[in-house]
């Protein structure tokens, strides 16, 4: 998995698996489900392993649970290939045919279900192996992440059954042969969509990404509020490279998650330096935003827009809240907080469709709701033709972390056939294009701004875009 993405190396694992575990098939069933949870929770360990860097940020009081943090969402997630591996030897005992195709259906069904289950975290899952070949992620327009999952599956694991399969030798060649005809299809397919689909830009609107690259030990630090928000505007100052011929163009400036909090909106002094920072644009101008807000129901974790003059003139709230991180779940009941260190956030109700005079409709998500496939866009009250995902990865500092979360937005921008622009205040800010390719980076750890004209949508809708995950 990411940042590496040595897809070949699921060739060994998966086959190797899939031998270790059929010989353990005559065994009881717990041998089964143990060898199935062993499994996963090397490999989800050695893939998330980073989810703990969160804790170690100075000042964090929950740096203690570091360990448990290391290791308690592996040993959760294994329990997802160990229930598969136990349905396996329920159903079908062995490793003929038969039992390969219940092995292959448990595993699917499984991997399904992990994008579901307790809100789902569909992260790492077989079918992410491909990132850095994007040929074989076209598929993606076809059927999403979970069917070159499926897929990857069974190319990765029909050279075990072929060389240790209880069958007939003309099954077992069969079985190989269709694991490369499918292989070598999806890159064909792909390698066509990718020659015949160059990337088409609009004329009328400028996207000027914004990473300001703040650490997240000072990012709530109360003494360095006004600093941290000097240093945004003073990119802001900036001046804009890229000039459109169009009659009114757009110039819209992305600020990543919570970049700016309730405390700025409400300050006429930090309102009027705002209006300083972005007067000298030319074009009409917009800031699109992660905010911190507070109302009487509590803090909410938003994508706001302001105009030139600083009024608030979109509010979007993020509807697909972090377990553990921005709520407690059954807190009535279990009496600890969240470790953002505030009272938890209140849910919104997307996904939705932001209207904005000037602009394309766009599909506003915050930080880890573009992990979802299926559910990052809708068609109310009109399909989008870009998405905007905010974030903030400075939590996992420099670690295999930020390089996952961005790719991400590689598969949405594929299945939806729509440009992705995302900015992350520290990470790996980006613009990508309706079939995943990268047509901007600023890198981790790095603090400045890109511009780009945005690319338009796909020039025909993906099927997966239509039918979601059914």
């Amino acid at each position: 998995m990411g940042p590496l993405y040595l897809w070949y190396n699921l060739i060994l694992s998966l086959s190797l698996f899939w031998c270790v575990f059929t010989k353990l098939s005559n065994n009881k069933k717990w041998v089964s489900f143990l060898a199935g949870w062993l499994f996963g929770f090397g490999y989800f360990l050695y893939s998330l392993y980073w989810i703990g860097n969160a804790l170690l940020v100075h000042g964090n009081p929950f740096s203690w649970a570091y360990p448990f943090a290391v290791v308690g969402i592996p040993f959760l997630l294994s329990f997802f290939p160990a229930i598969a591996a136990w349905i396996t030897r329920t159903l079908r005992p062995g490793n003929d045919f038969r039992a390969y195709l219940v092995f292959l259906v448990s595993f699917m069904v499984v991997e399904y279900a992990r994008g579901y289950v307790f809100t789902g975290f569909p992260w790492n899952l077989f079918g992410m192996a491909w990132t850095g070949n994007l040929e074989m992620l076209q598929i993606l327009s076809v059927g999403g992440i979970y069917i070159l999952s499926f897929l990857t599956i069974f190319m990765f694991t029909a050279p075990a059954f072929a060389l240790m399969g209880k069958s007939s030798s003309m099954i077992r060649i069969g079985v190989l042969g269709l694991a490369f005809v499918i292989g070598i299809g999806l890159y064909l397919f792909g390698s066509n969509r990718l020659a015949h689909n160059q990337t088409e830009y609009r004329d009328d609107v400028i996207i000027q990404l914004v990473q300001p690259n703040i650490p997240q030990d000072q990012k709530w630090d109360s003494s360095l509020v006004w600093d941290n928000y000097r240093s945004i505007l003073n990119i802001l100052r900036r001046d804009g490279m890229i000039e459109s011929k169009a009659a009114h163009p757009v110039r819209v400036l992305v600020l990543p998650e919570t970049a700016i909090t309730y405390h700025h909106l409400n300050s006429d002094a930090a309102m009027d330096a705002y209006k300083g920072a972005v007067q000298h644009f030319t074009e009409t101008t917009y800031l699109l935003t992660g905010a911190l807000l507070k109302t009487d129901q509590g803090y909410h974790n938003s994508l706001i827009s302001l105009n030139k003059d600083g009024n608030v003139i979109y509010s979007f709230d993020k509807f697909h809240l972090v377990p553990f991180g921005e709520y407690f779940p059954f807190q009535k009941y279990i009496p600890l907080g969240p470790i953002v260190n505030f009272s938890g956030f209140v849910e919104g109700d997307g996904p939705h469709t932001a209207q904005i005079d000037g602009l394309p409709p766009f599909s506003p998500l915050v930080c880890y709701e573009v992990i979802f496939p299926g559910a990052v866009t809708t068609d109310n009250p009109e399909r989008p033709q870009w998405i905007v995902n905010v974030t903030n990865d400075a939590w996992y500092g420099i670690s295999a972390g930020p390089f996952q979360h961005m790719t991400h937005a590689i598969y949405r921008a594929i299945e939806e056939g729509l440009p992705v622009v995302r900015s992350a205040n520290t990470g790996i800010s980006t613009v990508v294009d309706p079939y995943g390719r990268v047509l901007t980076v600023i890198p981790l750890n790095s603090s400045y701004t890109e511009e780009i004209f945005l690319p338009l949508p796909s020039k025909n809708r993906p099927l997966y875009s239509k039918l979601k995950n059914f």
